[in-house]
């Protein structure tokens, strides 16, 4: 009854997505539409700027995703098993940017994007989301790779392997499901962002999804079929990474019972 409760919002968008448009607003609404029709969709993919939108968030999630494997990885695999200066200073404050709300840090990375000129610009979404991602990231991947036996890190360097081979080939086959599922939160949390996409963005070309969305909706009306076939279908790719997880978090649970 709970998840009914929770996914309602959800089913209703989706359901008000296949409506035509005379069945949206109506004096008494129905949940379950009369008639099915993929008008809303045809409509949505005729508008040229949408799929462009698309794009420039998959591009941006895709390459938010990619770079906060890499640094995290790096970064974890040396706070892991590397010993260096600051070592405890860097594992007690790696969350320390998660005490504040991301709208006090908007001006100060707005005023830093504008010096080095990278407003209306991918990159300064891609820069800011890496702000944000790569300690949650980096503490998690950190976890997994301490859960690898030792002794298995300490036999591929007598193996004559160097820390970069070590890590390819051992430690992130072996933590598998945690790169994963570090992947997919980082692309989540870089594909619905709106707040910085919104500061940073000005020109039409380079808008993301979320704020795509917004110029769907009118100053004296708004086409709420429109409206709901747009946020189902920049929904749809993030329900099939979150299944997709699924097997990773249930091989992630399987393996470590497995270790023990």
């Amino acid at each position: 009854m709970v998840t009914f409760v929770l996914l309602l919002p959800l089913i209703i968008t989706v359901l008000t997505s296949f409506k035509p448009a005379g069945e949206v607003i109506t004096a008494v609404p129905t949940l379950i539409p009369h008639r099915f029709s993929l008008q809303n969709y045809i409509d949505l993919f005729t508008i040229q700027e949408f799929p462009r939108y698309l794009l420039n968030s998959s591009l941006v999630a895709s390459c938010t995703a990619v770079l906060t494997l890499i640094i995290a990885s790096l970064a974890a695999c040396a706070l892991v098993w590397m010993r260096f200066p600051g070592k405890k200073v860097i594992l007690c404050s790696i969350l320390f940017t998660y005490m504040f709300p991301h709208i006090l840090l908007l001006i100060p990375l707005f005023l830093m994007c504008h010096n080095f000129n990278l407003i209306d610009t991918k990159f300064s979404l891609v820069l800011v989301y890496l702000a944000f991602s790569l300690p949650f990231s980096t503490w998690m991947l950190q976890g997994f790779f301490e859960s690898i036996p030792r002794e298995l890190i300490e036999a591929s360097f007598m193996d004559g392997c160097s820390y970069r081979d070590t890590l390819l080939r051992i430690v992130i086959p072996v933590s598998l499901p945690g790169v994963g599922a570090v992947g997919i939160f980082s692309f989540v949390l870089a594909w619905g962002e709106y707040l910085f996409a919104g500061t940073l963005i000005n020109h039409e070309t380079n808008r993301t999804i979320a704020i795509g969305l917004q110029t769907l909706v009118g100053y004296y009306r708004t086409d709420y079929a429109l409206l709901t076939a747009a946020s189902t279908a920049m929904s749809l790719p993030i329900f099939v990474l979150l299944v997709a997880a699924q097997k990773y978090f249930i091989q992630g649970l399987t393996t470590g019972s497995i270790n023990e």
